[in-house]
């Protein structure tokens, strides 16, 4: 039997399921690395399957900041995908800011799932 591929709608609603799965199981740990990264700058994701390795550039006076983050598959090494997005501005306070990148590195896990 033929498969016939989600149209764009149940696409975004499966993705939709994974990262709310993705948030359910691993909200709290990406909350913690979240802190992690707006203090050092860097971090590394390890969840089976994937790893993700994150740089943030933080918001400042004029401008936005930058969340970087690569997926790469443990087994080879080989960065598998990447996103650059822009994240806060200077005014945001930092725990909307965590949230912020919160979201971010669970979006990328459930690419990655």
């Amino acid at each position: 039997m033929e498969r016939i591929p989600p149209d764009d709608a149940e696409a975004e609603e499966v993705f939709d399921h994974e990262l709310t799965r993705v948030l359910q199981e691993h909200g709290r740990a990406l909350e913690e690395q979240s802190r992690a990264l707006l203090a050092t700058g860097v971090v590394s994701i390890t969840s089976p399957g994937v790893i993700l390795r994150a740089k943030l550039r933080l918001p400042r006076w004029r401008r936005r900041g930058w969340l970087e983050i690569a997926r790469e598959d443990p087994l080879s090494g080989e960065v598998t995908g990447s996103s650059s997005v822009p994240v806060g501005n200077a005014g945001r306070n930092r725990e909307s800011l965590i949230e912020e990148i919160t979201i971010c590195l669970a979006m990328e896990l459930a690419h990655g799932c």
